[in-house]
């Protein structure tokens, strides 16, 4: 149940209130493992077990340990699809700029604000186009893969202030349903 490398650690700073309503961080409070889930679901569900009980919630922390970090391959990106995502991010740039000189009046005062936006936003997408592609070719496409990046944890550890450890696995053993995992 017990991590030792977080139970003796001792509090070298003190804690200083804050003047807003966000609960203080307790720097340097020793904390103890007192549940470890092999998903973050199943912590969040035992920590939510404790609060119902009336545990403090800003005395406790999930921790996912051993973390891993997972690119997964999802395709290749078409030069169609290179060209696409140009223009798109060239008509949301072209079109910002056009509002923002239209709104503080930046240009001649003949011209409508309404057609400077959709002038500025059809020539951000032509150069928008351009720039991707000309990327696209600059590289002869080697880095057109798309990825997901992933960051997956081996298990979750719910921990509390050491000096509610005790007061908390009580609370889970007195609500232990076979919904709930097992504490280490």
């Amino acid at each position: 149940m017990t991590d030792d490398r977080f139970s003796q650690q001792s509090s070298s700073i003190p804690a200083q209130p804050q003047a807003t309503s966000v609960a203080p961080a307790h720097v340097g409070v020793a904390q103890r493992v007192i549940a470890v889930h092999s998903d973050h679901h199943s912590a969040v569900r035992t920590l939510q077990n404790l609060t119902d009980a009336g545990f403090p919630a800003d005395r406790t922390t999930i921790v996912g340990r051993e973390l891993t970090f997972v690119e997964r391959g999802t395709g290749l990106l078409s030069t169609a699809e290179v060209t696409r995502r140009g223009a798109t991010t060239g008509l949301a740039i072209g079109g910002l700029t056009g509002w923002l000189l239209g709104l503080f009046n930046l240009v001649t005062p003949s011209v409508a604000t309404w057609w400077l936006v959709v002038n500025a936003a059809l020539l951000g997408a032509v150069l928008g186009a351009v720039a991707a592609l000309l990327g696209y070719v600059a590289t002869r496409g080697r880095r057109s893969f798309l990825t997901e990046p992933i960051l997956t944890a081996a298990h979750f550890d719910l921990q509390v202030d050491a000096d509610l450890a005790d007061r908390a696995v009580r609370m889970l053993a007195s609500h232990e349903s076979p919904a709930t995992p097992k504490s280490r």
